[in-house]
């Protein structure tokens, strides 16, 4: 019997079955969603603007749907967390989300007409929720299957508390809790909208009447921007549970996050956006509009939210591809990075693997909510990303490829920076002459990666300078490779105001190189120097008037 509980302990915890618990609550939400649509009588999917149709099923709904999910099952466990762990909570938080159809399907067959919406005036809601069980009272927006089944969701919290605890007072106070908590995120955007707008003054507003719901240049539509704002929170609350289900976890991805290259594609992931907010390709008298809403975009909040999701996205895609490097570089890990997670045993290569598929998904639904150019590019970075370091392509081990290759991603980033300002993109909206500088430098630079990882490389065959050279033979070409790119830099991307900055710049990677300093101190004053030059080499791109 002990062997036997183990393995469903161990079933239960598998990557697999949490995978289908998520994938369960987001069948359950989507069958919601579709039923509240369906009853009503409306169109399913609008043949004018299907994309906006199926964004507001997969993307608003399902956000807020997740985001009651997840905030439901932490809320059974900090009630009843001596008694339970997190998984325990998660999974009876599923099963209870389909509760949800209770509403739609109540009001239909029950009350008869209904009509579910954000609440126009929130703050009545608050202060008539005791009136919350009385058939009688209307709250507008509120149809009463919503209040059974809100009903129904603390009585089932309180039930399950008490079966886990047997202490009645805390099985009061949980399933109260959870009812409230289902209540405020029904009411969180029009919270929100109305204080943008109208401070304390709360009073009787239409959410889709809101001035911040129409601003939009960088995110179109208002479901997108709801569930940008929903994945926000969503993304805080997840981590807040993964880390109160595994702490060790929680902290070993966090440690593996490589947080300098992070801040270099965010570095050039913003350089896109600043580049084309000062180069716009609005060329004809139709735009106008266009330009000078872009030139106040920076007082507008749902576009600074926009601007910031779309970094997000960018993080998460970079971390989700070095999670699966790391998964196929384990061997040369176990000989020149000996610290990673995988090869310290800090986290099982299930679990590992499953945080980078999460990081994959959140990522492009992040990136669908902000317009569909900027999705794709972010498709093609895992595309590319995947062909970098996936058996049995694994470019990654071909001398030349490789690098053009992650030169490629980091132009990706790049151009998917441009595409968050312009609706409708265009490859040539970024000048040729920076396009081509930045693939040919970059993939000359991207050279120097190969130097730590020599022994680790030898001993997996990968083609790089250092193993098809020698060691010495190839950090001596590796170097003058480098040197070529900081020179070349200006004459390619028509910057030769800069050739005096590069010519330092280079002399100083020189002496570093051929220093005797700490290896350690050596790569750290190295990365520094890259990080001033990029930064100058960027501010100049995207202030210069020469670059055609």
């Amino acid at each position: 019997k002990e062997n036997a509980a183990i393995r469903i302990s161990q079933k239960f915890l598998s990557a697999d079955f949490r995978g289908n618990v998520f994938l369960g609550v987001l069948a359950i939400a989507t069958i919601r969603d579709f039923l509240e649509v369906a009853l009503k009588g409306r169109v399913l999917l609008s043949s004018d603007e299907p994309m906006n149709s199926l964004k507001n099923y997969f993307l608003h709904f399902n956000s807020f749907y997740f985001l009651v999910y997840v905030s439901m099952s932490l809320i059974l466990y900090s009630f009843a967390r001596k008694k339970v762990c997190v998984a325990e909570c998660f999974r009876v938080g599923a099963f209870a989300m389909m509760l949800i159809w209770i509403a739609p399907l109540f009001d239909y067959f029950v009350s008869g007409a209904f009509e579910m919406f954000y609440p126009r005036d929130p703050l009545n809601v608050v202060l008539n929720l005791h009136h919350w069980a009385d058939p009688a009272y209307d709250y507008e927006g509120v149809s009463l299957g919503m209040r059974v089944e809100i009903l129904l969701a603390g009585l089932g919290g309180m039930v399950y508390l008490w079966y886990k605890t047997r202490r009645v007072v805390l099985s009061f106070l949980g399933g109260l809790c959870l009812l409230l908590t289902c209540l405020t995120i029904g009411l969180l955007i029009p919270f929100v909208t109305q204080y943008y707008e109208y401070g304390f003054h709360f009073g009787y507003h239409p959410l889709y009447d809101s001035v911040l719901l129409h601003q939009g240049f960088v995110v179109h539509g208002t479901p997108c921007k709801i569930a940008l704002f929903y994945l926000l929170v969503n993304l805080f609350v997840f981590s807040l549970a993964y880390y109160l289900r595994n702490p060790k976890y929680f902290k070993a991805i966090v440690r593996n996050f490589r947080w300098t290259r992070s801040i270099h594609y965010l570095i050039l992931y913003l350089t896109g956006v600043m580049f084309i907010y000062h180069h716009p390709p609005f060329a004809d008298s139709s735009c106008v509009e266009d330009f000078d809403y872009l030139a106040t975009i920076w007082n507008h909040p749902i576009d600074l939210l926009g601007i910031f999701m779309a970094s997000l996205s960018v993080f998460l895609s970079f971390q989700s591809a070095v999670i699966f490097n790391d998964i196929h570089d384990f061997e040369i890990d176990e000989v020149s990075n000996s610290h990673r997670p995988l090869v310290t045993k800090a986290i099982p290569f299930s679990e590992f693997k499953m945080v980078g598929k999460l990081f994959v998904i959140l990522s492009l639904v992040i990136a669908f909510c902000i317009n569909e150019t900027f999705f794709f590019f972010m498709l093609l970075y895992h595309l590319l990303a995947f062909l970098y370091s996936t058996p049995p392509f694994r470019l990654r081990q071909y001398f030349i490829v490789s690098n053009i290759e992650l030169a490629s991603i980091f132009l990706l980033t790049f151009h998917a920076g441009t595409t968050v300002l312009i609706p409708n993109y265009a490859f040539q909206h970024v000048y040729p002459s920076v396009t081509f500088g930045l693939i040919i430098t970059y993939s000359l630079a991207l050279t120097i990666k190969d130097l730590k990882d020599f022994d680790g490389d030898k001993k997996s065959q990968v083609q790089t300078l250092p193993t098809l050279f020698g060691k010495k033979v190839g950090a001596m070409i590796t170097v003058s490779f480098v040197c070529c790119a900081i020179l070349l830099s200006p004459a390619f991307m028509h910057l030769m105001h800069l050739m005096v900055f590069c010519v330092f710049v280079c002399a100083v990677f020189l002496l570093l190189v051929m220093s005797k300093i700490n290896l350690r101190v050596k790569e750290y004053l190295v990365t520094l120097l890259y990080f001033i030059y990029v930064v100058v080499l960027f501010y100049h791109i995207v202030f210069s008037d020469n670059l055609h």
